[in-house]
C-alpha cells in the first residue's frame, strides 16, 4: 500500500510525506497494511482512494452537447453501447476532459457494484471513509499535463504497472486524454524485479498499437514510466529500445507550480500525489468519482463548510436585502427632512432671516414672547380691546363735566382698573351705570368706595371686564 499526504488551507497546499506498507503474510487482506499506514500518516480528514484499473471498464466518449445535467443522464447509456454487458449492476462515473464548440469529450468508466462495495468495506476496516474513489492513471495523466514539461509541450504516453496489470494513458499536447487502456500482465514480477523482454512482449505490442492508432493526431510522444516500475533503469531501457521513443520517469517533471513543501519520490508515489491534486484550494483537478448514487459519500469533513453554503448564501442575501431596505428608508426620510427644512427656512426667513430649521419654532416662540412683553410694557394689547379703544369707550360713556377725577387707570388683556375720587357715592354709582350702558364692558364692580381724606370726596376703585376679553392669567 502506498499513500501521499498533504495539508491544505484556504490558499496553500503542502505535501507532508509519503508512506508505504506491505501486507503481512498472515493477514487475509490489505486492511492491516491500511491501518498501519493510517496510524503513521496521523490525523486524516479527507481520504482519496483508487480502484485497481483492471476492475474498471473505460471508454472515451464524444457527446454532441455540453450541459452537465444531460451528461449525467446520457453517459450511462452511451457507455453501455461500447460494452458487451449491461450497466445495471455497475456504478458509472465520468469526467469531462475536453470541450469544443457544443461537444464534450468525457472519460466514462464503470465498475461492478460488488467490487466498489468491497473496496469501500476494505478501507472501512482501517477506519477510513474515502470521499473520492477514482482511477489513479487518469489522475496521473492530469498531473503530468499540469506540470512544467520543458519549453515545448509534448504528448505523453503514461505507463504504470505492477505485477498483475499495466495501465496506459495517452495524453496530447494540451493535456487531454486520448486513450486509456488496462491490460493483464505486469512489468514487475511477484518478487518486485523487472520482467524479461519476452514476458513484456504483449505489453509492448499494446503500447505500439495505442501509439499507432493516434499517430496521426500527435507529432511527438514521450513515454512516462510511473510507479515502482519507473524506478528501474532496465525497464526504461527496455521500453526505449522497443518503442524507439524517449522514456522518462514521472519524477522528472517540475511540480512546484502545483504543490508546496518537500516533494516525495514522485516516480514511486506519482499516482498518490496525482490524486491529491483533486483537493487543491485553487483549480482542483477533476477526477472520476465512483462515490455517487447509492455509494454517495455521506461523511463529515472537519473544516468543510459545504453543507452550510446554501444556508450561508440565503442568510447573506437576507442581510443584504435588509440593508438595502434600511438604506432606502433612511434615504427617503432624509429626502423628506430636507424638503421640510427647506419649507421652514422659506417661512421663517422674512422674520428671522437665516435660521436653523431645527430651532425655528423655538426662536419664533421666543420672539413672540419678547414682542408681547414689549407691548405690555407700553400698554399694548394684541386683543381687539386696545388702550386707545378703551379710553374712547370710557370718555364716550361718561357725560361732560362729570364730577369724577381718575387718579390711576390700568388696562390689561381682560379688564380695566380705575381708581379715583368722586363727589359722592351716587356719582360712583352713576359712573358704573354709564359704563354698563356703553356696551363695551361686561361685569363692572366697585371693589372699593369710602370717604376720603377730603370730607367732600369719596375714594373708589372700579373694575370693568371687557366683553369677549382674554381671561386673566
Amino acid at each position: 500500500m502506498r499513500a501521499a499526504a498533504a495539508e491544505r488551507s484556504w490558499n496553500s497546499f503542502h505535501l507532508t510525506g509519503a508512506f508505504e506498507k506491505e501486507r503481512a503474510p498472515d493477514e487475509p487482506d490489505l486492511s492491516g497494511a491500511l491501518s498501519r499506514l493510517a496510524i503513521e500518516a496521523g490525523e486524516i480528514d479527507i481520504v482519496i482512494s483508487a480502484l485497481p484499473s483492471q476492475q474498471v471498464a473505460k471508454r472515451l466518449l464524444e457527446l454532441p452537447f455540453k450541459d452537465g445535467r444531460r451528461l449525467h443522464q446520457v453517459v450511462p447509456f452511451a457507455l453501455e453501447e461500447h460494452l458487451p454487458f449491461p450497466v445495471d449492476n455497475g456504478a458509472v462515473a465520468f469526467s469531462r476532459v475536453g470541450q469544443h464548440d457544443d461537444h464534450s469529450l468525457v472519460m466514462a468508466a464503470m465498475v461492478r457494484k460488488t467490487d466498489l462495495q468491497h473496496h469501500i468495506d476494505l478501507l472501512a476496516k482501517a477506519g477510513l471513509d474515502p470521499k473520492t474513489v477514482t482511477l489513479a492513471p487518469l489522475a496521473l495523466a492530469a498531473l503530468i499535463g499540469r506540470a512544467r514539461n520543458g519549453a515545448v509541450p509534448s504528448a505523453h504516453l503514461v505507463v504504470e504497472g505492477d505485477d498483475s496489470s499495466t495501465t496506459m494513458v495517452l495524453v496530447d499536447q494540451s493535456g487531454t486524454p486520448r486513450a486509456l487502456r488496462s491490460i493483464h500482465g505486469g512489468l514487475l514480477t511477484p518478487d518486485g524485479t523487472a520482467v524479461s523482454s519476452d514476458d513484456a512482449t504483449s505489453i509492448l505490442n499494446s503500447l505500439r498499437q495505442t501509439l499507432l492508432a493516434h499517430g496521426g493526431e500527435l507529432e511527438q510522444t514521450d513515454v512516462i514510466l510511473a510507479g515502482e516500475a519507473g524506478t528501474m533503469p532496465q525497464l526504461r531501457s527496455l521500453l526505449a529500445d522497443s518503442l524507439a521513443l524517449a522514456v522518462r520517469d514521472g519524477g522528472d517533471f517540475d511540480y512546484s507550480p502545483i504543490f508546496e513543501g518537500q516533494m516525495p519520490d514522485t516516480g514511486k508515489f506519482s499516482s498518490c500525489v496525482a490524486m491529491l491534486a483533486s483537493e487543491l484550494p485553487t483549480a482542483p483537478a477533476k477526477l472520476i468519482n465512483f462515490r455517487q448514487g447509492e455509494f454517495l459519500f455521506r461523511g463529515r469533513i472537519r473544516g468543510d463548510l459545504t453543507p452550510f453554503y446554501t444556508s450561508g448564501i440565503l442568510a447573506a442575501a437576507l442581510v443584504v436585502a435588509i440593508l438595502v431596505h434600511f438604506s432606502f428608508g433612511v434615504s427617503a426620510h432624509l429626502h423628506r427632512l430636507n424638503v421640510i427644512n427647506a419649507e421652514i427656512e422659506k417661512v421663517v426667513a422674512p422674520v428671522l432671516g437665516h435660521a436653523d430649521p431645527a430651532n425655528a419654532r423655538a426662536e419664533l416662540r421666543d420672539g413672540i414672547a419678547k414682542m408681547n412683553h414689549r407691548l405690555r410694557l407700553i400698554g399694548g394689547n394684541l386683543s381687539r380691546h386696545s388702550p386707545l379703544e378703551t379710553l374712547v369707550a370710557i370718555s364716550s360713556a361718561l357725560p361732560p363735566r362729570f364730577p369724577v377725577e381718575i387718579n390711576d387707570m390700568q388696562i390689561d388683556a381682560s379688564a380695566v382698573h380705575i381708581t379715583g375720587q368722586a363727589d359722592s357715592f351716587a356719582t360712583v354709582d352713576s359712573a358704573k351705570q354709564a359704563l354698563d350702558k356703553s356696551g363695551y364692558f361686561g361685569a363692572i364692580e366697585v371693589s372699593h368706595a369710602k370717604a376720603g381724606s377730603d370730607p367732600n370726596k369719596v375714594d373708589f376703585r372700579l373694575d370693568a371686564t371687557f366683553k369677549d376679553g382674554v381671561p386673566a392669567e
